[in-house]
C-alpha cells in the first residue's frame, strides 16, 4: 500500500475502533515514547488458555518516557478451576502454598483494568498473554478485552529482521535476549514483575531509537481492525 494512504487509513481505524469501544485512548500520532502505557507479563501453568490459568500478573506504568516505580504491581490470583499449579511450579516459582493468601482473578483483573484505564498495554509476545486475559476477563468480570497492545516480541523481530517463522530464531527475540542486545540489565525471569519492568525498558529503549508512533506499532483489540 502507498504510505501516503497507509498512514491516514491506519489513523481512522484506530478513532474507529475506539468509538466502538467507549474508550479513552491516546490519538494514535501521539509517539510511543511520550504515550502513557502500562507494560504488563503474566505467569501461568501452562501454554493453552482453554485449560491453563493465569497465576501472576504484574505491571509497570510509564508515562512520557518515564517509568512509575511507585505504581508497579504484581497480584498472585488464587487456584481456579485445576486448583493447583502442577508442574508449571518449575517454571513460575510460585506452589501451591504460595497462592494460599493470593487475591480473586475478579479482584486481580479488575486491579489491572483500572490500571490499564487510559494507557495502551505492552506485552512481549502479546497473542498468548491476550489469548489468556481474554479469557479471564470474560470468565471472572464478564467483559471483554477492548485495549490497544503493543508486542515488543514482534516489533523486536521486524527491526532486527527476525522472521521466527521456522523457529530458527525464536530463542534471539525471548525478552531476555532483546534485553541483552540493548544493553539492559539481566533480571530474574518468569517472575511476573520483573518481566514487565524489563518489558517497559525494552519499550522505551526501540521507541526513543525509531521515533515510532503509536500507529506505527500499536494494535487495536482483536476483531476492531476496521476492515
Amino acid at each position: 500500500m502507498n504510505p501516503a494512504l497507509w498512514r491516514p487509513l491506519r489513523f481512522f481505524r484506530w478513532q474507529r475502533s475506539n468509538k466502538r469501544h467507549g474508550g479513552d485512548w491516546p490519538a494514535p500520532d501521539l509517539p510511543v515514547a511520550a504515550a502513557p502505557l502500562l507494560a504488563i507479563d503474566l505467569e501461568m501453568t501452562g501454554l493453552d488458555p482453554e485449560h491453563d490459568e493465569i497465576v501472576s500478573i504484574g505491571w509497570v506504568p510509564i508515562s512520557a518516557g518515564v517509568i512509575e516505580l511507585e505504581g508497579a504491581r504484581e497480584h498472585r490470583l488464587a487456584r481456579g478451576r485445576r486448583g493447583t499449579v502442577g508442574e508449571s511450579a518449575t517454571i513460575h516459582g510460585l506452589r501451591d502454598c504460595d497462592l494460599d493468601d493470593a487475591r480473586s482473578a475478579a479482584d486481580g483483573l479488575g486491579a489491572l483494568v483500572r490500571a490499564l484505564h487510559g494507557r495502551i498495554a505492552v506485552f512481549h509476545h502479546a497473542p498468548l498473554d491476550l489469548a489468556f486475559l481474554a479469557r479471564a476477563l470474560d470468565e471472572h468480570l464478564g467483559i471483554r478485552w477492548g485495549t490497544p497492545s503493543i508486542d515488543t516480541l514482534a516489533w523486536y523481530r521486524r527491526r532486527r529482521h527476525l522472521s521466527g517463522s521456522d523457529g530458527s530464531n525464536r530463542g534471539a527475540a525471548t525478552l531476555e535476549a532483546a534485553c541483552r542486545h540493548h544493553g539492559l540489565v539481566s533480571r530474574s525471569q518468569h517472575n511476573a514483575l520483573a518481566d514487565a519492568l524489563s518489558c517497559a525498558e525494552l519499550l522505551l529503549v526501540m521507541a526513543h531509537d525509531s521515533g515510532a508512533r503509536l500507529l506505527d506499532v500499536a494494535q487495536p483489540p482483536r476483531g476492531t481492525s476496521g476492515k
